[in-house]
């Protein structure tokens, strides 16, 4: 969904109502990248995002070919990705985790685990590939809309989200193997 002409331009003009419907309709996607891009505070990431699109909604060229969400996940996509250099996010040290007491927190705890171990590979990604991987996945943008975001050709995108997938398959794999062997 993106926001009506008419919404946009009253936004711009500074309309609280146009500005509440922006956020209404961005917000979810935007805090989906932020949390999936690991750089920190999620909902601090999305509201500055949002913050920042808004205040720079006069420079979107609505007669140009890129849509207002994209110029929008642009936005958090740089924040996030600088955001993660600046504070050189790495992963945690291990949680320690109370045994299970039954099959329903078993399949709880496996799933949590799992999670986890998704997350943390998706982190140990280069920057590049985890954004795009995020974008497609999570963001549920297609591959020209990821290329104008990232501002690069739709052929360096799926060469992106395919290096991410390798390396995933990879990553989730070994560590698999190594469960199984521990």
């Amino acid at each position: 969904m993106e926001l009506a002409s008419e919404d946009l331009d009253r936004a711009r003009r500074g309309d609280p109502a146009a500005q509440r419907r922006f956020v209404e309709i961005y917000q979810a996607r935007v805090f989906a990248i932020c949390a999936a891009l690991g750089a920190g505070d999620a909902e601090d990431l999305a509201q500055e995002t949002l913050l920042r699109a808004l205040t720079r909604l006069r420079s979107f060229d609505a007669a140009g070919p890129a849509r207002l969400g994209t110029f929008v996940l642009r936005i958090a996509r740089h924040l996030c990705i600088d955001r993660a250099r600046s504070m050189r996010v790495r992963m945690a040290s291990d949680a320690v985790v109370e045994p299970a007491t039954d099959d329903a927190a078993d399949r709880r705890l496996a799933a949590s685990e799992d999670a986890e171990r998704i997350r943390r590979a998706v982190l140990a990604l280069p920057d590049d590939q985890r954004a795009a991987i995020v974008m497609v996945t999570w963001g549920e943008l297609d591959y020209a809309e990821i290329a104008a975001i990232e501002d690069v050709p739709i052929g360096t995108v799926r060469s992106r989200i395919a290096r991410a997938r390798d390396a995933l398959r990879t990553a989730l794999a070994d560590r698999e193997e190594t469960s199984r062997a521990g």
